[in-house]
């Protein structure tokens, strides 16, 4: 009877009683500065509830106990089904979503640089998050199809997400339409058109300071009304959009997110929230979102234990880099960030891969790299057992003082079970690393890029399911577009 390695402890910065601190100055700011919501069924939903609303400016204040019930009937887990070859996912009691990047605009590639993204390079991408099994979720915008009109790109990428791999798709929360739109996608996939259980998360962000927008409150609103998951995450920048300390941006944030969980339990009670914080500060030497800092890492921490204050789930992090190409700058910010995130206790970690350049670009070789660096950190996780296999002392006693164990059957059944074999970190000697080119490991992901794509297989789908889709995409292509 062996034992294993303790787990790791979550990287809580804050004392015992700091949630308690914080959840307090964010009550202050919602009952007397309030939350701007610009969608007028979102006023109207959160004045019956109690709140008190300023018609003039559209801010809402809210009565601490009504936040306090709200949080209290937000779930602390729930399952999103799987479908094909995935297994579900539960979010809160410890599993781990791990989600690509998401939203930029630019793609870098070793070979064509930087430019604006197309959708091949979102095609490209999705064959990426089949292939990389340590990507669970495939979201709905690792990049922008730029040639596409905005008004249709979110149909055309949905449809590739839930095509082209059979991981957990995402929604999408810009405004009610859209959300209706990606969620009657999945429904056709999943053959249950009515959502009658739990099969995507979608992310919406506030605009601090203060304010839920009209398109983001009204995305909140339909993913209640449909009882499907809504990942809640206020991008403040602090010294920006939000005050120039990390103590005073946190309770900004923490209250828009308390505003919007007011709001999605109100229209429905039990809708799974998640808490999301990609909260970091601004270098003011620039005025850019600095996301790959030490204090977004520590507004990561703050996600985790926050949400298991509120007993939510969570979503921060993610490979956060604010380098412009893949290098130096590129791989200790990304591994920081995602070391702090899966320390930190982060139930979904959003931009796990890829990202990079402040959110406004992504590469798939980056993407390959951070895939490695979650391989790294999972394993590091995982620790080790000690048992009487493990210690081995029988072949310790038979190898001589200064022998080696190479050659003993023992050394080749654990070795590749106990130790992690990279896909990219080069461990040969210097003369085999030259006489093979000298590769960079910008050039190495390359070549594994290439070696993925060539290997990638489109999962299977159900022919009447696949016609229902590609019907239901030429309509809605049809309605937009005229």
């Amino acid at each position: 009877m062996g034992i294993d390695t303790a787990p790791v402890p979550y990287l809580d910065r804050l004392p015992a009683d700091g949630p308690d601190l914080i959840h307090e100055q964010s009550l202050t700011i919602l009952r007397d500065s309030g939350i701007k919501f610009g969608h007028p069924d979102a006023r109207r939903i959160l004045a019956d509830a109690g709140c008190d609303v300023t018609e003039e400016s559209d801010v809402v204040t809210f009565p601490p106990d009504l936040v306090e019930k709200a949080v209290e009937s937000a779930p602390a887990t729930f399952t999103v089904r799987g479908r094909g070859g995935q297994a579900d996912q539960t979010l809160g009691d410890g599993n781990r979503v791990i989600s690509t990047a998401a939203g930029p605009p630019n793609v870098l590639t070793h070979d064509g640089g930087r430019r604006s993204s197309t959708m091949e390079d979102f095609e490209l991408f999705q064959k990426l998050v089949q292939m990389e099994e340590v990507i669970t979720t495939g979201g709905n915008d690792v990049c922008v199809p730029n040639e596409y009109d905005e008004s249709i790109a979110y149909v055309e990428m949905q449809k590739r997400v839930l095509g082209m791999t059979d991981k957990l798709p995402g929604g999408n929360c810009y405004g009610e339409d859209r959300a209706r739109v990606a969620a009657e996608m999945v429904g056709i996939v999943h053959d249950d058109p009515d959502l009658s259980e739990y099969y995507l998360i979608a992310n919406a962000n506030s605009v601090s300071p203060r304010t839920w927008d009209t398109k983001m409150a009204g995305g909140v609103l339909q993913h209640a009304r449909m009882e499907q998951p809504v990942i809640l995450a206020p991008a403040a920048m602090a010294a920006a959009s939000g005050p120039a300390t990390v103590a005073g941006t946190m309770a900004l944030a923490n209250a828009e997110i308390l505003a919007a969980i007011v709001l999605a339990q109100t229209v429905s009670p039990g809708t799974p929230i998640i808490y999301g914080l990609p909260t970091s500060n601004t270098d003011v030497r620039y005025g850019s979102f600095s996301i790959g800092s030490p204090e977004g890492g520590l507004f990561v921490t703050l996600a985790g234990q926050m949400a298991r204050y509120y007993d939510v789930p969570s979503r921060a992090g993610g490979g956060l880099t604010d380098a412009k190409t893949v290098d130096d700058q590129a791989g200790s910010e990304g591994m920081f960030q995602l070391l702090v995130s899966f320390f930190s206790g982060i139930d979904y970690v959003s931009h796990g891969a890829g990202i990079m350049d402040s959110y406004s670009t992504a590469s798939p070789e980056k993407f390959v790299l951070d895939c490695d660096r979650i391989r790294v950190l999972e394993r590091f996780e995982d620790g080790f057992t000690m048992d009487e296999d493990a210690f081995a002392l029988d072949l310790v006693d038979e190898v001589e003082p200064a022998g080696h164990f190479l050659n003993k059957r023992h050394t080749l059944e654990h070795s590749r079970e106990n130790f992690l074999i990279p896909e990219l970190a080069y461990r040969d000697s210097y003369d085999s690393w030259e006489s093979d080119g000298a590769k960079t490991a910008f050039e190495r992901a390359s070549e594994r890029v290439e070696d993925l794509v060539a290997a990638y297989e489109r999962p299977s789908m159900d022919a009447d399911i696949e016609r229902d889709l590609e019907r239901y995409v030429d309509e809605k292509r049809a309605e937009i577009l005229d």
